[in-house]
């Protein structure tokens, strides 16, 4: 009877501590996000250490500093006002019918809202679209990373046969006949002719001024009411328990790096090998830039492939560990294969987590 007793005790202070613990954390659930937002309207050097893994230094998250813009009326804004209208123009691609903004357009983040992009004859790839918003901020360019600056990314497009498909030396003809376009150069560069040089400059120096302010940065520069409590917690797990600046960080939010993410599809159909393409080391196999996350709830659908559509399948990939590469059957245990990176990993966030990281993401 004793021993009864004292397990019905035992059982009962255990009750009761279990209890208490959860009226403590229903109030520290509250009390946390008044003390979030009380930290995070603060100075970013003020905010609590971003947790990232071993051997990762990110950069504070800030403001990004915009480039110069060149006075009204000056050879630079003609510049940038010939390569919009480059950008716009199909007279670029070899069919006539294909211009920069058909899978860069503005309405749709500077991307096209597909999965894969459409090109010369319906031709399909195998990629997404990249944004172009921040590429004017950027070190490499592509998915794969194999221009390093925007004057020699835009001649891939221009040339590739899925792509606009067009003969330079034809291209090149066509703006010199043109009606219009000799005069805009040549009030753009300051000499006669149109040459290669002179339009992927014009179409770079567009791009360099697509980039705008976000409601983020707003916020950083003081407009503490722009974020939800929402918005601030989900801020809070990007930096800690989502482990998101693990690649995402600084005023780009990018690190600019390439990561395998385990979506390679090695030897299947949709096999895509990504930075080894470039450069053919097999540290490289299945890794891709990092993209920046800059405006990223206009960019969707998401990943090198597209493959998905929407903010909360990123959120819930990235909680559920990410993807698995497949060793293709029979495969030799020492042939090449593609390995996920060591960043990702599961995340355990709870529903109204993920929520709330998909909110704040949608204020980048």
């Amino acid at each position: 009877m004793l021993f009864v007793s004292r397990y019905f005790l035992s059982s009962l202070m255990i009750s009761l501590v279990s209890l208490a613990a959860e009226i403590s954390a229903a109030k520290s659930d509250t009390l946390d996000l008044t003390e979030l937002r009380r930290l995070y309207q603060g100075p970013v050097s003020d905010w609590p250490k971003a947790k990232v893994a071993d051997g990762v230094n990110p950069l504070p998250l800030g403001v990004l500093k915009r480039l110069p813009r060149p006075p009204k009326g000056s050879m630079g804004a003609k510049r940038i006002m010939l390569g919009k209208r480059l950008f716009e123009d199909p007279i670029l691609s070899g069919s006539g019918q294909i211009a920069c903004q058909s899978c860069h357009n503005r309405e749709l983040g500077w991307g096209d809202g597909l999965r894969w992009s459409f090109g010369d004859k319906r031709q399909m790839g195998n990629r997404n679209a990249p944004s172009v918003i921040t590429s004017g901020y950027r070190k490499h360019l592509f998915w794969d990373g194999r221009a390093d600056s925007l004057e020699s990314q835009a001649i891939g497009p221009l040339t590739n046969p899925v792509e606009m498909a067009t003969d330079l030396d034809e291209m090149l003809a066509r703006l010199n006949a043109h009606e219009t376009y000799p005069s805009l150069f040549e009030a753009a560069f300051g000499k006669e002719g149109v040459d290669l040089d002179q339009v992927v400059a014009a179409l770079a120096d567009f791009q360099r001024q697509l980039e705008r302010s976000s409601r983020f940065e707003r916020f950083l520069k003081g407009k503490h009411k722009l974020l939800s409590d929402q918005q601030i917690h989900g801020l809070h797990l990007f930096r800690t328990k989502a482990r998101c600046m693990n690649c995402h960080s600084g005023p780009l939010l990018s690190d600019e790096k390439f990561h395998n993410l385990g979506l390679t599809f090695f030897g299947r159909k949709l096999e895509d090998r990504g930075r080894y393409l470039v450069t053919g080391m097999d540290d490289d196999l299945g890794r891709f830039r990092t993209p920046s996350l800059r405006h990223v709830s206009k960019t969707a659908p998401y990943m090198h492939n597209g493959i998905l559509p929407t903010l909360r399948g990123v959120v819930n990939f990235y909680n559920g560990g990410g993807g698995v590469e497949r060793r293709p059957k029979g495969m030799a245990a020492d042939a090449l294969f593609p390995r996920r990176s060591d960043l990702i990993g599961k995340l355990n966030l709870s529903k109204s987590e993920r929520e709330a990281l998909v909110a704040f993401l949608k204020v980048l």
